[in-house]
């Protein structure tokens, strides 16, 4: 069977949705699912809701991240905000390591043409 653009790039994208999720939560210590759709499309990221509960859902399951409901300060109904978890803030340092190096070595191999 001949390789498939979709099928790589739908592989490549997992990934890279997973590293700018735990980035953006990082960055702004905890964010509700809404937050982290907002913030990933201002970053021209589109991710749906049907894509980005169930990937937080499998986080949290894995304990990379820590669920919380919150009603304080908060109008309306409560939400579920998310934070990084020690292995979560581990496993991110990781990922973001791994990315800057096959980043590098990608330019690498376009420096050589």
């Amino acid at each position: 069977m001949a390789m498939n653009y979709k099928n790589w790039a739908t592989q490549i994208k997992k990934g890279y949705l997973e590293l700018c999720v735990l980035s953006l939560i990082e960055q702004h210590d905890k964010l509700y699912g809404f937050q982290l759709i907002k913030l990933l499309e201002e970053l021209g990221i589109s991710m749906k809701e049907g894509t980005l509960y169930p990937l937080m859902n499998r986080m949290t399951t894995d304990k990379v991240l820590i669920a919380k409901w919150e009603t304080k300060e908060i109008k309306g109904h409560p939400r579920k905000f998310y934070s990084l978890s020690k292995s979560g803030t581990k496993l991110l340092q990781e990922m973001k390591m791994e990315y800057q190096s096959m980043v590098e070595n990608y330019l690498k191999i376009g420096e050589g043409k």
